[in-house]
């Protein structure tokens, strides 16, 4: 057996900082409505690029009257649109870009019904998402500005 080498302690020279996280202010949480619509669109996005798939599957069995490039520049373009349109939901025409990405999946049944089908289930959670993540955020500006003037009140006593 050889004689493992000796570990020297941590160097305890080094001031003790506290995180720069510590010390810095919380960050502002995110749109409870935002985080919906991007989830949602990100969700469909990686739905159209299956569909896509199938789409593929289905014009290579001779099940679909279309071109393969058809298919595939057409589904990957969406699905790469539907990724583009979850990063400008911060932007204030970003929910339109939302609400026109809804269509893709609804107008795709003719290719297969099963994905407007799909296209309907997001079409509901998109809306789910809208208004609930909307309520949220209400609840949560509500809850800052009474918290706000709970401080306030605290420091004039």
């Amino acid at each position: 057996m050889t004689a493992s080498p000796e570990r020297e302690p941590a160097s305890t020279d080094a001031p003790d900082t506290e995180p720069a996280e510590a010390s810095a202010a919380p960050k502002k949480q995110r749109s409870a409505s935002l985080v919906f619509r991007q989830t949602v669109l990100l969700c469909e996005a990686f739905t159209m690029f299956f569909a896509t798939l199938l789409g593929y599957g289905l014009v290579r069995g001779g099940l679909v009257d279309a071109t393969m490039t058809q298919i595939l520049v057409g589904g990957l373009a969406l699905t790469v649109l539907m990724g583009w349109a979850s990063g400008v939901q911060k932007r204030s025409w970003g929910i339109w870009v939302g609400w026109l990405m809804q269509l893709p999946l609804l107008a795709a049944g003719v290719v297969d019904t099963a994905i407007t089908i799909m296209g309907v289930v997001y079409l509901i959670v998109w809306i789910v998402g809208v208004r609930l993540g909307g309520r949220i955020d209400r609840e949560r500006a509500e809850r800052d500005a009474a918290a706000a003037r709970a401080a306030g009140e605290g420091d004039a006593a």
